[in-house]
């Protein structure tokens, strides 16, 4: 699975609202002390809740608990405004401070704090809370749903209005009863930058294996940036349940390997079962699960996200429905690939559906508004297809890379295979540039604002939870420079040109020294904020241009071109040594040559079109009309021939 660095980053980048100001009760395992500091630590987790919380909600501390393991039998309360932060070594002085595995996740720290559960869940809130407040860096497990709100349902967390859960791990917890959400039941609230995974939901209720989310009136559910997989639920929603009057807002997940089955018996919303009319779901990759239907969908906006390679589709149902820039591609009934499924669904004349890319052609008898949808010519090639069927795309989504089965892992070179998978575009997918504007939408699934392109005016959305990345170029030299940069297409460019590619495209200059010397150095700057300035590191690419001045890179950054050239003489054109050059008629006639030079010429794209020794003093060389480049020792001169 690709590292996306950007949650890493998010994550951190939030802990900053919640630095304490009024003083912190500290915890450690087995510890018997006050809470003053580290080396005076309590050893209860709801203890030091109790003692941070004053009736002063302005003077409240936080609570930071060191590494270890804590075993409770009864749900830790939150209490409104104490931020609890776990997965301290217990010598840090600011939360910000807390060891991360290198290259890791928002969620992998270097000292995880563990709460595990024996007989009942791990953490709840009784009620909607009145300030913000966040439960931070730890691993919630073996939780059950047993607690004094919502029983049975919640295994390891409660979250309601004003609770953030960030940066857990959320492993291995189960439902009750007829409860929902074996890993956290929602009745508002945040959960971000979290691992859901390994939960198991076997009653009935409203489902949810991964997370279930419940919001009343006034209290919107968020679900952010998490990744959630390997959850089950024998009803329905193994990843991820909705239901509720509110909206819940589903946005950057990576939804994948989940289960939603009784046995035998398929189940729907493997990754979401959404059944309330008002949600927002966007930029989510969903992909890998096993169920009845990959999402089912009951009412509110699907924005741009991939669907791919599950065994189940997405079915429309209910309410009010806009689906809109989504990739279902890849999908089947089950594992074999033997019927492909894409979008199906009720009938209903006031549903948008748009600017999708599906394997299936859409169903024409539901009375939906379709329009600008694209169908793909395989339910199977990530590549080109030969001779597509009339009305298809003829080529596959072109995503970086595909897992090679349908729905779950279900051994461990698939699990490997799962793990690589990388649902990013190439610059040649059908997606790039087919979506439609969607206001709300305006980054991708890895923070990538949109639309991309270039000039950025006419700049257009990509289908699916990726944009295609563009970058900024910037190369040329000033009228005084020693020497000249052309574009591929023989352009010289001005000093400090601009332009933008899409990410892998490729860059060709062709670099002319004014000079009787050579390049000293040739290298590029990057830049660390999108191409507006250039101060990163530099990036030396002098042995990389060829014996003819040519360079060719693939474009996967934005980067300024400096040159270094030497030598003071200056020797513009071959004129200044009696080399005469002109074109016309179809020739480039050469003149004032030594007999037996050698004379080489130049398409300002980069191919050479002659090299020849030259038989007399005067020569001329057919070519057809255009701009060319003549070399030989004594320099080299710019020809147009007409």
């Amino acid at each position: 699975m690709k590292k996306v660095v950007l949650l890493l980053v998010l994550g951190l980048s939030m802990l900053s609202f919640a630095e304490s100001h009024n003083g912190v009760v500290y915890v450690k395992p087995g510890a018997t002390g006050t809470g003053a500091s580290w080396s005076d630590a309590l050893g209860d987790i709801q203890a030091a809740i109790t003692l941070a919380r004053t009736e002063n909600p302005s003077a409240r501390k936080d609570v930071w608990v060191a590494a270890g393991e804590f075993t409770i039998t009864t749900a830790i309360s939150i209490n409104d405004s104490v931020n609890v932060f776990g997965s301290f070594a217990g010598t840090e002085t600011a939360v910000s401070q807390r060891a991360r595995v290198e290259n890791g996740n928002p969620w992998d720290f270097s000292n995880p704090t563990i709460i595990r559960a024996s007989g009942s869940r791990v953490v709840q809130a009784g009620g909607h809370l009145d300030m913000e407040t966040v439960f931070d860096g730890f691993i919630l497990t073996g939780g059950n749903g047993a607690g004094s709100v919502l029983a049975g349902s919640g295994g390891a967390a409660v979250a309601r209005g004003k609770v953030v859960y960030q940066n857990l791990i959320v492993r291995a917890n189960t439902t009750t009863g007829t409860g929902s959400g074996a890993g956290i039941i929602m009745t508002g609230g945040t959960v971000r930058f979290c691992l859901i995974e390994n939960n198991v939901h076997t009653t009935a209720g409203n489902g949810g294996g991964g997370i279930f989310s419940n919001p009343p009136a006034g209290y919107p559910s968020y679900i952010e940036h998490n990744v959630v997989r390997n959850n089950s639920s024998n009803f329905r929603g193994a990843g991820i349940g909705v239901q509720g009057s509110e909206m819940t807002y589903i946005s950057n997940n990576r939804i994948y390997n989940n289960t939603a089955a009784d046995g035998t018996t398929f189940k729907p919303g493997a990754g979401i079962y959404s059944n309330s009319a008002n949600n927002r779901i966007i930029n989510n990759l969903i992909y890998n699960n096993t169920g009845g239907t990959a999402v089912y969908y009951n009412g509110g906006n699907f924005f741009n996200n991939t669907v791919v390679k599950n065994v189940g589709g997405m079915y429309l149902a209910g309410n009010t429905i806009n689906v809109s820039n989504n990739v279902v591609w890849a999908c089947a009934t089950d594992v074999t690939g033997a019927t492909a499924t894409s979008i199906t669904g009720a009938a209903n004349a006031t549903w948008v559906v748009s600017n999708n890319a599906t394997y299936n052609p859409m169903p024409t008898d539901k009375s939906w508004t379709l329009a600008d949808n694209i169908q793909l010519s395989s339910n199977v090639s990530n590549g080109d297809v030969v001779e597509p069927a009339p009305g298809t795309v003829g080529s596959g989504p072109k995503f970086r890379k595909v897992t090679s089965f349908l729905g779950v892992a279900l051994d461990d070179a698939q699990k490997a295979n799962l793990d690589s998978a990388n649902w990013d575009l190439n610059s040649t997918s059908p997606f790039v540039n087919m979506g439609k504007v969607v206001e709300t939408v305006v980054v991708d699934f890895a923070g990538l604002n949109r639309p991309q392109g270039f000039p950025v005016a006419e700049a257009k959305y990509d289908i699916g939870a990726y944009e295609l990345p563009y970058f900024t170029v910037v190369a040329g030299e000033s009228a005084s420079a020693q020497g000249q940069i052309y574009s591929a297409l023989g352009e010289l460019l001005p000093e400090n040109y601009s332009q933008g590619y899409a990410r892998d495209a490729l860059l060709e200059l062709f670099f002319l020294p004014l000079t009787t010397n050579e390049i000293a150095r040739a290298y590029y700057t990057v830049s660390t904020d999108g191409g507006l300035t250039f101060t990163g590191r530099e990036v030396d690419f002098k042995s990389e241009i060829d014996k003819d001045g040519f360079w060719r890179t693939h474009v996967k950054e934005s980067f300024k071109v400096s040159v270094v050239w030497v030598g003071n003489t200056a020797v513009s054109n071959l004129f200044d040594k009696g080399i005469r050059c002109s074109g016309l008629n179809g020739q480039i006639q050469v003149s004032g040559v030594k007999t037996g030079e050698q004379v080489e010429v130049f398409s300002l794209s980069g191919v050479r079109v002659a090299n020849l020794s030259a038989a007399s003093s005067e020569i001329a060389i057919e070519t057809v009309p255009g701009a060319y480049i003549v070399r030989v020792a004594a320099g080299v001169q710019k020809v147009i021939v007409h």
